[in-house]
């Protein structure tokens, strides 16, 4: 008999046991624990709920019971002692092998019954959201690989020591590897549970798929090697372990395909090619409880005053649907010095440059390939000329930022929807921005994605015959930020300005039980009211843009308030810090417009004095006059209070001595914590206290709304700490929080 019909024989047999189809059973009701027991991937979209996280707790209760069914039939011939017999009939190497394919067998069956119980409720409960392509990835990408690696180890760590108990044992303890929190930053390693921080609706969700894929390569490669030096361990001739290993490795193919197998599984994770290589920041640490010092930062390099930067143009083609970019960025400069200068560039880690030229004639250039703050430097000489035109082309895929890869977070390029700005769009030369410095391009993109960027609103300039379209922007900024998706253009009345929404097409019926456009109007009429005017106009409105759920929040950016879809989701996780729920979350982005984009707050001294605790403490103010006193003291300062509380218990934040005892990540997220607790709810807080003390909220309206309108004038341009305090008439010491606030 050949190896196949030996394949046949023992997948019947397996497919006859009631152990098997008990197995299968539970698998396909493991799911339901994603529903409400196991949720990994949170709860802020739709697709998280109904499909990410039923299909991970499938994954991981799946692979739990099939390896102790692998187990239990490794191990039979050898409970029932007819292991002589077997083993005289064929080798008892392809008796392993082929175990291993029945099993792996079986575990496609229970993943294809299992994805064909769960798809009627998931196009149900996902409605005009569900993608097929998202669901079969989910089952066949996330949850079928998690199957069978558990298959892999078991069987392996059974082949070495031929024992159950052992093997289990081990088979747990590299489990809760996997599940541990050494793991959860680091989806290379996690191989039974990958890493789906969460699955947007709207939007692709290429960065989770393609991040699994080649995660499960990694391990497919290394458990496959392990699993061929395991089975060189697999008893014969009555030999022990070790004699076993010695008579099987005269099949010397074996173990040399093990080897490299193991290799390449080294050379795969050396070569891990989504996340750049940016060291972890990690600040000192103050000594006052809850006001753990953080310094500031600067990532980017002194910008040259001999280098005068005096216009950007660039010619963009995205390729959306292999996630990359091919583009040349000129940059027009005039050099004062009448000397030769050094330009340093400054882009993501995952573009490459393909050539540079000063004035047409190519100059030599140095990536230094430094990865840090989600950029890398390039150096180039220039000459000493005094017009110069720089030309650079380059391309490549963005990367992610090594401090959110836990997230995914940052510049995407996929098929349905693209978000570039900053270093992720072109390189950023440290020349000094002239008067009049602005910054226009021409991008081609796929023809079924419409473009929505900063500065004057994007035109179409030329439709391709190839699918394509190319837009024109142009920014008077000397920087522009780009999205693209299937959006639709609603007008946002109010303000005496013009507003556009942007959505995806497939949100159309959830803003419309939100009542988008009603919380849109309300909150700019409120600001208007309070602060004045924004300066837009027809050319470059205000534009309010959903954006992918792998944006986590919210922001600002030149003339557009950013929002990602799960801010209006019914399932939308609420941010405590910034509002109650979706709708007052999307508040307090707008406020930004006015706290943040129009006047800014800051202050060296004082680095938890920012826009945030301002926006804050005005979106309580709007929901206060919306909804009233006790709504807006329950969801807002009470959830301040609370999270004060919580800080000032951190074992941590009140011995911060013993931070040094912690890795680099566990501080850094320490740090990211405290600070975005300082800055959101304790300075909103303080403003709360201020209000108090200077006679009520009205009084702190007139000044809030006096400082904002001083800004635009002071020098400098932007609102201290102590403008606040003697805007207030108060010390710093009058604004000390404490448990009687």
């Amino acid at each position: 008999m050949n190896f196949f019909s030996y394949l046949r024989v023992e997948t019947g047999r397996l497919f006859r046991e009631k152990n098997t189809w008990l197995v299968i059973l539970v698998t396909m009701i493991c799911p339901l624990a994603g529903y409400g027991i196991y949720q990994p991937a949170g709860t802020s979209t739709t697709a998280s709920v109904a499909l990410a996280n039923p299909v991970l707790a499938g994954g991981l209760g799946g692979a739990i019971l099939f390896a102790i069914l692998t187990l239990l039939e490794f191990d039979r011939v050898y409970k029932a002692r007819t292991d002589a017999l077997t083993h005289s009939i064929a080798s008892p190497i392809l008796l392993s092998v082929v175990k291993l394919g029945s099993m792996l067998a079986a575990t496609l069956a229970a993943v294809l019954f299992t994805a064909v119980a769960y798809l009627p409720y998931t196009i149900y409960r996902m409605d005009v959201v569900f993608r097929f392509g998202d669901y079969l990835n989910c089952f066949f990408l996330l949850m079928l690989p998690s199957l069978w690696l558990a298959i892999l180890a078991a069987s392996a760590f059974y082949q070495i020591f031929r024992r159950i108990d052992l093997s289990f044992v081990l088979f747990v303890v590299f489990t809760f590897f996997s599940l541990s929190t050494w793991c959860a930053d680091e989806y290379l390693l996690r191989w039974i549970n990958p890493l789906v921080p969460i699955l947007s609706s709207d939007f692709s969700n290429g960065v989770v798929f393609r991040t699994a894929g080649y995660s499960r390569l990694l391990w497919f490669v290394l458990l496959i090697g392990l699993w061929l030096l395991s089975l060189l361990c697999v008893r014969n001739h009555g030999k022990g372990l070790f004699g076993s290993f010695v008579y099987n490795a005269r099949r010397v193919y074996v173990p040399v395909a093990a080897v490299s197998l193991i290799c390449s599984a080294v050379f795969l994770y050396a070569s891990e090619p989504y996340i750049d290589h940016s060291p972890m920041r990690v600040y000192d640490a103050g000594t006052g409880a809850g006001e753990m010092a953080v310094s500031v930062i600067n990532p980017y390099v002194e910008q040259n005053p001999d280098l005068i930067l005096l216009d950007t143009r660039l010619s963009i083609d995205i390729d959306a649907a292999h996630s990359k970019l091919k583009s040349t960025a000129v940059y027009q400069l005039k050099n004062s010095s009448g000397q030769p200068q050094e330009c340093i560039l400054q882009m993501n880690p995952g573009y490459s440059i393909g050539g540079i030229t000063a004035n047409g004639i190519a100059v030599n250039f140095k990536d230094k390939k430094n990865d840090h703050d989600q950029m890398k430097d390039i150096v180039c000489p220039l000459p000493a000329d005094s017009e110069i035109m720089l030309e650079v082309t380059y391309s490549g895929h963005p990367k992610i930022w090594s401090k959110v890869r836990a997230f995914f977070s940052g510049p995407q390029i996929e098929k349905d929807y693209v978000n570039l700005g900053g270093i992720h769009l072109r390189p950023v030369i440290n020349a000094t921005p002239g008067g009049k410095a602005g910054l226009s391009g021409e991008i081609t993109l796929p023809d079924n994605l419409v473009l929505v960027s900063t500065g004057e609103s994007a035109k179409v300039l030329c439709e391709n015959n190839n699918g394509t379209k190319t837009w024109q922007v142009h920014s008077l900024r000397g920087n522009v930020s780009l999205f693209a998706g299937d959006y639709m253009k609603l007008k946002i009345e109010g303000g005496g300005m013009p507003i556009y929404f942007y959505y995806s097409q497939k949100h159309q019926k959830q803003m419309e039980e939100l009542g988008i456009k009603r919380v849109l109007e309300d909150t700019i009429a409120y600001c208007t009211e309070q602060y004045g005017l924004l300066p837009y106009k027809e050319e470059e409105p205000l534009g309010i843009l959903q954006s992918s759920a792998y944006m986590f929040g919210g922001g600002v950016s030149g003339n557009l308030s950013v929002m990602d879809e799960a801010c209006f989701s019914k399932e939308g996780l609420v941010n405590p810090q910034k509002g109650s729920n979706s709708a007052e979350v999307m508040a307090h982005e707008i406020i930004h417009q006015w706290w943040g984009n129009s006047a800014y707050c800051m202050d060296m001294e004082n680095l938890n004095w920012t826009n945030e605790g301002v926006t804050v403490y005005t979106t309580y103010r709007l929901m206060k006059e919306k909804h009233g006193e006790d709504y807006a003291k329950k969801n807002y300062v009470d959830v301040w209070k609370a999270l004060w509380k919580d800080q000032n218990s951190n074992f941590y934040v009140r011995n911060p001595e013993y931070l040094n005892i912690l890795p680099e990540k566990y501080i850094s997220r320490l740090q990211t914590q405290i600070s975005s607790i300082n800055t959101y709810s304790n300075m909103a807080l303080k403003i709360y206290k201020a209000a108090r003390l200077v006679g009520g909220e009205e009084k702190m309206d007139a000044i809030l709304a006096g400082l904002y309108k001083n800004s635009k004038t002071k020098m400098p341009p932007y609102i201290t700490w102590h403008d606040f305090l003697n805007a207030c008439g108060l010390t710093e010491e009058d604004l000390n929080i404490d448990e009687n606030i």
